[in-house]
């Protein structure tokens, strides 16, 4: 039997290239031991150190924390995933033989190289911050402005603008009242142009309250015909 061998690559590699070779303002990766492989990442991401990445995209100005590993998951815009986070996280498959994966990793030697098992895609939308140590199984969905509380083990389908914590994770409370959240849904703001974001930043440093989201409904008119379609 061959021996096992370790074909991940661990450095910055000509295919950590490609995943943002499309990008004109490219994203930040580090050059400390990261993978990426079958991933595309946005305008302005970042990828910290250690950072495992298979068939992912990563959206714009979000960022993948240290020593996080990710498989099959979209990530929307300004999201964040945490220190040692596992999204997309497969079954050990209980009902074979073995809980082991050497049946299907070539790595061990035990079987001819094939493709990942596949999985259902695991969806991370706009705005979320997934803490430290955190787990997501695959196929899962996490909503809009969501949090996930450090060490969270999420199981299933959270909507938008949650806090959610525990194992497995439950809703601890909403993050704002219902107003709104309704109005940030519409602003959409993730969205934006990021040169207005840039130019408005003042009002993303205060609590969002009626009156700061009145405030980026006024400066926003001007800018209205250009956004894409508010949610109605």
């Amino acid at each position: 039997m061959s021996k096992t061998k370790n074909i991940w690559p661990r450095t910055f590699t000509i295919k950590n290239l490609m995943a943002i070779r499309h990008h004109r303002k490219v994203a930040a990766v580090s050059l400390n031991q990261v993978v990426l492989e079958k991933c595309n990442v946005e305008q302005n991401a970042l990828i910290s150190d250690h950072a495992l990445l298979r068939r992912c995209t990563i959206g714009k100005y979000s960022i993948i924390g240290r020593h996080a590993s990710m498989y099959f998951v979209n990530v929307g815009p300004y999201s964040g995933i945490g220190e040692k986070a596992m999204v997309g996280a497969l079954p050990h498959w209980p009902e074979s033989p073995t809980a082991h994966v050497f049946p299907l990793y070539h790595e061990f030697g035990f079987c001819d190289d094939r493709p990942w098992p596949e999985a259902p895609k695991t969806s991370i939308d706009a705005d979320v911050w997934i803490g430290a140590g955190s787990t997501v199984l695959a196929g899962v969905r996490i909503g809009t402005g969501t949090i996930v509380a450090a060490g969270a083990v999420v199981t299933k389908d959270i909507g938008d603008y949650e806090i959610v914590a525990g194992v497995p994770a439950r809703r601890i409370r909403m993050r704002f009242d219902d107003d709104i959240i309704e109005r940030l849904q519409r602003l959409r703001w993730w969205e934006w142009p990021p040169e207005f974001v840039r130019s408005n930043i003042d009002l993303f440093q205060r609590p969002a309250s009626v009156e700061t989201l009145d405030e980026l409904d006024r400066r926003t008119a001007s800018l209205r015909p250009s956004l894409p379609p508010q949610v109605p």
